[in-house]
């Protein structure tokens, strides 16, 4: 059938999972300091489990968020109609998201930036840490004898190792060892060797502007013109002003002396232009459009505003024309995955660089023109949560049964994924080790394509076995949850900052920065928010208690 679902009251379930969601994804924050990742706090207690964690709730928490999105669209377009649900959604994703520009983004910068004050110092350990081969570690500390005894007993001096397949010649560049890099190319070393972004020694000296291995490398005959995958030439690299360089050696843990960077560089470039370097692939405007982080973490609501629109645009046009026929089945039975999953894994196939990112899950796209794949990715999930709607508000039937699903997310597709992504658990991406180039590809992405429909059904009917009846509390922090997800990140990374040095174990850190912040904004929700006019904006009025006559 196609009739439209009867208009319900409130889904308690969902209400109760958009909760849950949020705090998970405090949690999923809070973690980014204690495992090696673009993160501007790296704490002082790093634990690889926490990695592995990351990517558990990363690969599916915004899906998640884009169906129960979906599916409160379109109760509202059932509601209220097109022109009204645009208006409703203007007034309760389209404002906050401006509120938040103005306030919470600018604060969550201005951390940032106190944050990474101090980053490169801390960043000297990172190269030799990321590297498991000895030959590698030995060429970012700059130790000419090791490097040295490990190639005299056979060591290959181009062997590539870490999440980036950074070779000892691109470790000892990082490092800023020129000795040991013209060591390494006396010995073989390929002064062109490509880590996984496409990147070349050069480039990576030339980027953090470290002008005595530019110089080495340049005697070694080193491509001037080497095009890594963004289309950049090493001459792009060394043309990043000072302050850009540093922010982003800091997300990525390199070491950097900001002290003469700035004419390290210039002599940097110096140097290419002599040697006949041109500039790459010029960024154009689509790319500053792409890229530019204008929305930090609130991309969310500029995704959902243009999805909404969308949604209600086809509800419009749909009015007049023929409704297509969509068969039940294909929504509510498992039948759902033979199309979901493949239609998937198209968006999913461009994400993480194509590939070339060890980074388990879907991308972002925080810049004011997103990125195609990625707004069709969410896309995807956003419409089968209005599908869901239309054909099952009240039933609850995706969801059941809900245990064989996240049983095959969390102990088959999560554990591939993680295996051919970024080599964990070590046993199984061992195993998998053998398969060619395109059937490992093929298979990260179709796994990865799955883990989020499997872990989001299985949740929704874990969820309404748990709370389809009301719940005063999941009630409240359902109501909280759209101001936790403002104001939560500038909290977290100023908490992170706060404790990065603090001599006690990673779990209890991350515990106490989730506690903290989880804690921090329900009061100021229930101070600040609940009954005033943010409140109003987010969520809508609401009443406050009446208190008790004294006798």
């Amino acid at each position: 059938m196609n009739t439209p679902t009867p208009s319900i009251a409130r889904r308690s379930d969902l209400d109760a999972l958009r909760a849950v969601a949020m705090l998970l994804g405090i949690a999923l924050h809070a973690s980014l300091s204690f495992f090696p990742s673009m993160w501007v706090v790296a704490d002082r207690s790093q634990d690889a489990a926490f990695g592995v964690l990351f990517s558990a709730i990363h690969g599916f928490r915004m899906p998640t968020f884009f169906v129960m999105s979906g599916f409160f669209a379109a109760m509202l377009l059932h509601r209220l109609g097109p022109g009204a649900t645009v208006k409703h959604r203007f007034r309760r994703v389209f404002l906050p998201m401006l509120l938040g520009l103005a306030t919470v983004v600018p604060l969550t910068n201005g951390i940032f930036a106190v944050a990474m004050s101090s980053a490169s110092a801390k960043a000297d350990a990172a190269p030799a840490a990321e590297g498991t081969d000895a030959i590698g570690g030995a060429a970012a500390a700059g130790d000419l004898e090791a490097i040295g005894r490990h190639l005299d007993r056979g060591a290959d001096v181009d062997a590539a190792s870490g999440d980036y397949r950074l070779t000892p010649l691109h470790r000892a560049a990082l490092g800023d060892h020129a000795e040991a890099a013209g060591l390494l190319l006396d010995r073989g070393a390929d002064a062109d060797a490509a880590a996984i972004d496409g990147g070349t020694p050069l480039h990576a000296a030339a980027f953090v502007g470290h002008d005595a291995v530019v110089a080495t490398l340049l005697e070694h005959g080193a491509d001037v013109n080497a095009v890594n995958g963004r289309g950049a030439t090493p001459l792009d690299n060394a043309t990043i002003d000072a302050p850009t360089t540093l922010y982003y050696a800091s997300l990525l843990k390199l070491p950097v002396v900001e002290e003469g960077l700035g004419d390290r560089k210039a002599a940097i470039v110096a140097m290419l232009r002599a040697k006949g370097a041109g500039p790459g692939r010029q960024a154009g405007l689509v790319d500053l459009l792409t890229q530019l982080p204008v929305f930090s973490h609130l991309w969310f609501l500029w995704f959902l505003w243009w999805l909404t629109l969308g949604l209600a645009a086809v509800a419009a046009i749909g009015s007049r024309l023929p409704r297509p026929r969509i068969p039940e089945r294909l929504v509510v039975t498992p039948a759902r995955y033979l199309w979901l999953a493949p239609l998937t894994m198209i968006p999913q196939w461009f994400m993480g660089d194509g590939g070339a990112s060890p980074i388990f899950g879907p991308d972002t796209s925080s810049g004011l023109l997103p990125i195609p794949h990625v707004l069709a990715y969410y896309a995807i999930f956003f419409g089968f949560g209005a599908l869901d709607y239309r054909f099952d508000a009240r039933a609850g039937r995706v969801g059941s049964p809900w245990w064989p699903p996240l049983a095959i997310g969390l102990l088959v597709a999560f554990p591939l994924g993680m295996a051919l992504a970024t080599g964990w658990p070590a046993p199984l991406a061992g195993a998998l080790a053998g398969l060619d180039l395109t059937a490992r590809r093929v298979l990260s992405v179709a796994s990865q394509a799955a883990y989020p429909w499997l872990m989001t059904f299985g949740l929704m009917g874990l969820f309404r076995r748990l709370f389809s009846a009301e719940s005063p509390t999941m009630r409240y922090l359902s109501d909280s949850a759209y101001w936790l997800y403002l104001a939560h990140l500038p909290l977290i990374v100023a908490a992170q900052y706060a404790v990065r040095d603090w001599p006690i174990a990673a779990p209890a850190k991350f515990a106490l920065i989730v506690v903290a912040a989880t804690a921090f904004l329900l009061l100021t929700y229930r101070s600040m928010v609940r009954y005033t006019w943010i409140g109003r904006m987010l969520n809508g009025p609401r009443e406050r208690p009446a208190r008790p006559e004294s006798a």
